[in-house]
């Protein structure tokens, strides 16, 4: 690790991070997994699939399914104030959940993430197999964060033989093979850090609040 000053630009555009927690048992998942692979079309817009394995006991066990996604869930459910967890569920900018199907909310809660000025920006540029990550607050210091280094499948598509949707094909989009806590930053100043990434997947950075809270910034790199 590598944590210098730096010299970024106090400009930064939003980036809105969304997150479908999903499943390939759920009969229900397939329109907001059709949406989703809309979405992760828009420039502005990092939207990623996180497969859970809390399903597979009804007769098809996802080949994506992981349960630390489901984890991670939870938590967001803990820090919302709910007391379930369910399939299709999109988190917004780790801010606020709904059901993942649901296009007129889903957008008008990204039009409110655009429409404001973000408190810190993140930049990740990969070299062989570092990724340099800068962080910076793009006004006073933010609170204390996490810098989360995320590996996705760009896409897939399954053939499913028994449960729910068996027989059916069906495309995903942006798939999470990895997750994992990077770093950590005090928000109080600008600093770069150095990772570590092996593979071809593509990477993406997500910094948010302590305690899996918002979403401050977010990042790509291939």
């Amino acid at each position: 690790m590598s944590l210098t000053l730096l010299g970024l630009p106090a400009a930064a555009d939003p980036v809105v991070v969304l997150e479908l927690y999903t499943s390939q048992g759920c009969s229900a998942c397939p329109p907001a997994d059709e949406l989703l692979s809309q979405l992760a079309t828009e420039k502005d817009v990092l939207a990623f699939s996180f497969h859970v394995d809390y399903w597979d006991y009804i007769g098809w066990t996802d080949t994506f399914g992981s349960r630390e996604y489901g984890h991670r869930q939870k938590t967001y459910a803990q820090g919302f104030g709910e007391r379930m967890v369910y399939t299709p569920q999109m988190i917004v900018q780790g801010l606020s959940a709904v059901v993942g199907h649901k296009a007129e909310k889903i957008e008008a809660m990204i039009q409110k993430i655009r429409a404001q000025i973000p408190a810190a920006r993140v930049d990740a540029a990969r070299d062989g197999d570092m990724l340099r990550v800068t962080v910076a607050p793009t006004g006073d210091a933010v609170p204390p964060s996490e810098l989360y280094l995320l590996r996705y499948q760009p896409e897939a598509t399954v053939k499913i033989g028994k449960g729910e949707n068996a027989g059916r094909k069906i495309t995903y989009t942006n798939i999470v093979t990895d997750l994992h806590l990077a770093e950590y930053w005090s928000g109080e100043a600008p600093e770069e850090f150095d990772l570590p990434v092996t593979g071809d997947q593509p990477v993406a950075v997500l910094l948010q609040e302590r305690g899996q809270g918002p979403v401050i910034a977010a990042a790509t790199a291939r």
